[in-house]
């Protein structure tokens, strides 16, 4: 990884994780209604608008390696589930979770059990 690309990446990989799946959580599914399906590549794209574009093939390797990371919290809080087709669906507690004041806390809350 070269150039703007490695600044980009530097900064998504020193984010603490569970704040940035908080964040990214609210970005993708703030319009989104209880058990309807959003497209994984919300996820994307909320990384591209806070870190900007992965280029060169490590660089979507890592981008790609924090999504599913992101997926899989998400998923283990029970906030989201990924459905067969791939697209993600807002689980009860996730719809819930949206209205918390601070999403990061509670998401850490959910994570504990």
């Amino acid at each position: 990884m070269t150039g703007s690309s490695d600044v980009g990446v530097e900064a998504l990989l020193g984010t603490e994780i569970v704040s940035l799946a908080a964040g990214t959580f609210v970005a993708t599914f703030a319009d989104v209604g209880l058990g309807r399906e959003q497209a994984r590549h919300r996820v994307d794209k909320e990384l591209h608008r806070r870190f900007g574009k992965p280029r060169g093939s490590d660089a979507h390797s890592a981008y790609r390696a924090v999504v599913m990371e992101i997926v899989l919290i998400w998923e283990q809080a029970r906030i989201v589930s990924r459905a067969n087709s791939g697209v993600l669906i807002l689980l009860p507690a996730g719809a819930r979770l949206l209205g918390a004041t601070d999403v990061a806390a509670e998401l850490r809350t959910l994570l504990r059990g």
